[in-house]
């Protein structure tokens, strides 16, 4: 059944930059303000080069990101009695739109489907990409050229701490796109267990590590716990700095050494000396000890970031882009508001609430 005869790409022209901003921050280091002034995702000409590069690499996860729904019974009868068996092409309109709206949700993963709308689909560009890529590979580079031709800006509807609502529909079951930024990877560890949303989220394997230090939870932090043992402080240091000898020793370009360098430097110069350790402070002797390991592989040892980033915390911070239709968000903010849930998922599907409940949506 080819999604390109029942759906346009004009139907996803309003969420297409959604999907610049996924992928971009798949790539990237930067924060929402950085990616909302990157040409990647601002600039038309330049966003339909990017996800044309996406799309030759059949990246198709980043195009989820783009949604839309349609009524199927608006459409013309010979195009719905196409996809139906002959028994059943003698019945009502709306019948014969229902069946075929069933026949897509039952065999497009993560389309959707509401028997309260009995006619109505919803699908992503991804879907919509993958079955032109079936029909001609020649129609589907064709159309990224067109993307190009939608000036769509991106406008945030609203942010809380960590969050940022990009993206809504609000037809039928909606759909919502969010920036999450400043989180562990503990948490979004637990947040893609929500298999029905849609997720991209930033590289370990393409994108450096060096400012993504630790999220340290709030029982590390509130700790009474001290440590008054001065060798052990001074073995950390030690060992931070001999990594650091070692790197800097490597023949890698000298703008990553310089950087590797004051960040080690400046770690180093604010501990030496201290009297006791917080329990925080152990956590962060740990997570630049592991860091200076991740840099000597990388930098000394030659080994790829994609395996370099093993010896590297789950507590990383991360950044990730989340969507899917209201309905299953919905499901995500009320399981993970229950008090049994960890406090950052908690934080996180509580931020996701209230931006939607700013916009009037019931949650």
């Amino acid at each position: 059944m080819l999604i390109t005869d029942l759906f346009s790409l004009e139907d996803f022209k309003e969420s297409i930059p959604f999907t610049a901003i996924g992928a971009r921050t798949c790539y990237s280091s930067g924060d929402l303000d950085y990616l909302l002034n990157d040409p990647r995702v601002v600039s038309r000409e330049d966003r339909a080069k990017f996800l044309s590069k996406l799309g030759n690499y059949k990246h198709f996860s980043v195009f989820a990101h783009s949604f839309a729904y349609k009524d199927l019974s608006q459409l013309e009868d010979g195009l719905i009695d196409r996809y139906l068996e002959d028994e059943f092409k003698g019945l009502p309109k709306k019948k014969k739109a229902e069946i075929v709206a069933m026949k897509i949700a039952s065999t497009k993963f993560k389309s959707h489907y509401n028997p309260e709308y009995p006619t109505v689909i919803g699908v992503s560009l991804r879907h919509y990409l993958e079955d032109m890529l079936q029909q001609s590979e020649e129609e589907y580079f064709k159309t990224f050229e067109k993307m190009a031709e939608y000036d769509i800006p991106v406008k945030p509807l609203g942010s809380r701490e960590n969050t940022t609502l990009i993206g809504l529909i609000r037809e039928y079951d909606g759909y919502g796109v969010f920036f999450i930024d400043n989180v562990s990877r503990t948490m979004t560890h637990q947040l893609v267990r929500h298999t029905a949303l849609n997720y991209s989220q930033r590289s370990q394997r393409y994108v450096r590590e060096d400012q993504n230090l630790l999220i340290i939870p709030p029982s590390v932090e509130n700790s009474d716990f001290r440590l008054k043992n001065p060798d052990h402080l001074d073995a950390y240091l030690r060992l931070i700095g001999d990594y650091l000898r070692v790197i800097e020793g490597s023949d890698a370009k000298k703008e990553l050494l310089e950087a590797v360098g004051s960040r080690i430097r400046s770690f180093i110069e604010d501990y030496t000396g201290k009297g006791e350790l917080s329990l925080k402070d152990i956590y962060l002797l740990l997570d630049q000890l592991a860091e200076a390991v991740y840099d000597t592989s990388v930098y000394a040892g030659k080994v790829k970031r994609e395996d370099a980033r093993f010896i590297l915390p789950h507590g990383r911070k991360t950044t990730i882009v989340v969507s899917g239709t209201l309905s299953w968000i919905k499901d995500f903010i009320k399981k993970r508001l229950d008090p049994h849930a960890q406090w950052e998922i908690q934080k996180v599907a509580d931020q996701m609430k209230q931006l939607l409940l700013e916009q009037g949506i019931d949650v």
